[in-house]
């Protein structure tokens, strides 16, 4: 996520739009990583010059279920009609602020999901995807 940067909108963009234009679709069970571009492009850079760097790398900024995201959307962007969603639809299940722990001792900081939303919303604004 985070600011357009090709003609068509990928499918987080496009869910974030139907967000903000009041979808009620729910995602009960959908749990979203969610990460802005220039911080997986940095990734790139960063596994590719340490030979430290081995295996698989997790790249996001956190794992969160997909009420916590609506939330987040909702608080930011009032003016909006954005609906209210349970919270927890599968309790017991944790969300994880670490999940990218590999790439962060590697030393990369994650630009934060609040700042990722408010790029992407921006940018949506900007290029006529929402008013």
């Amino acid at each position: 996520m985070g600011p357009v940067i090709s003609p068509v909108l990928n499918a987080s963009m496009v869910m974030l739009v139907r967000l903000l234009q009041g979808c009620t679709e729910t995602y009960q069970d959908f749990f979203m990583g969610s990460v802005h571009f220039k911080d997986v492009a940095l990734a790139h850079i960063i596994v590719y010059e340490n030979p430290s760097a081995t295996g698989r790398h997790l790249c996001v900024e956190a794992i969160s279920h997909y009420g916590d995201f609506v939330a987040k959307v909702a608080e930011l962007y009032p003016e909006y009609k954005i609906p209210r969603l349970p919270m927890d639809t599968q309790p017991g299940l944790l969300r994880t602020k670490n999940g990218a722990k590999k790439l962060m001792d590697l030393g990369l900081e994650f630009i934060p999901m609040e700042q990722i939303i408010k790029d992407a919303v921006e940018s949506l604004k900007n290029q006529g995807f929402i008013s």
